[in-house]
């Protein structure tokens, strides 16, 4: 008999479990305000990869040392320190007459590296010195703004600013008026409200203000873009007066 009561409760409370609403149970509203902000960059990061064959692994790294102090070299004279540039490990691969044959037939050594670049002056004369190596691949360029958490806050600002707009135009347009926020999310779009806002025993998530500018989508060209485009949004779930 006991059993029999434990089991009929713990039915009971996975019934309600599942029958329960994730979404709130007052009136509400949502909606996604954005915004966006061109500026002018002052910074940019170069990405690229030293990569040396040989038919001996010693050889193959070894001319990868010789490629990185090339490479250093140049860029002190451009007035870049050690300490804005990023490399990571060697990495060393057999290379194999073809796919059925794994007959080694030499070494390949890569390394890729990235440079930050604190003024704009230098980026073309970087650029071009990496396109002319032989041995660097992989080169790509983005562009930033060292008053990013400023334009952060403006952004973040404006986009609050307009979600309230439109909850407001939306509201007005049922006969309706808004209340208090009830919950404030920079996750992308609304496909799991429930997750995003903790109903149903998800959690709030937040987003990342995404950056975009003129050379990411040809970031291999010689041009400084005259401005990057910043955008940010916000989704915001606004109580509605009974």
């Amino acid at each position: 008999m006991k059993l029999a009561t434990i089991t009929t409760a713990l039915a009971l409370t996975l019934s309600g479990a599942v029958q329960a609403s994730p979404l709130p149970d007052f009136p509400f509203i949502n909606v996604t305000g954005a915004a966006k902000l061109e500026v002018a960059p002052d910074k940019a990061r170069i990405q690229f990869v030293i990569r040396q064959t040989a038919d001996k692994a010693d050889a193959a790294t070894e001319a990868v040392y010789k490629q990185g102090r090339d490479l250093m070299q140049f860029l002190a004279k451009q007035g870049i320190t050690e300490a804005d540039i990023d490399a990571a490990q060697i990495n060393k691969e057999a290379l194999f007459k073809d796919y059925n044959d794994r007959a080694i037939t030499g070494y390949e050594a890569s390394q890729p590296i990235m440079v930050t670049l604190n003024q704009l002056t230098n980026y073309v004369a970087v650029m071009d010195y990496l396109f002319k190596q032989p041995q660097i691949f992989s080169i790509s360029g983005s562009f930033d703004s060292s008053q990013r958490e400023q334009y952060e806050q403006q952004l973040s600002e404006k986009a609050g600013a307009d979600a309230r707009r439109r909850a407001n135009s939306l509201a007005a347009a049922q006969g309706v008026k808004i209340s208090s926020v009830f919950a404030i999310s920079e996750a992308s779009g609304w496909g799991a409200m429930a997750g995003d806002f903790g109903f149903g025993g998800g959690s709030v998530s937040y987003g990342v203000m995404r950056k975009a500018d003129m050379a990411e989508s040809s970031s291999s060209n010689l041009i400084v873009p005259k401005h990057i485009q910043l955008e940010k949004s916000v989704n915001v779930i606004y109580k509605l007066k009974p």
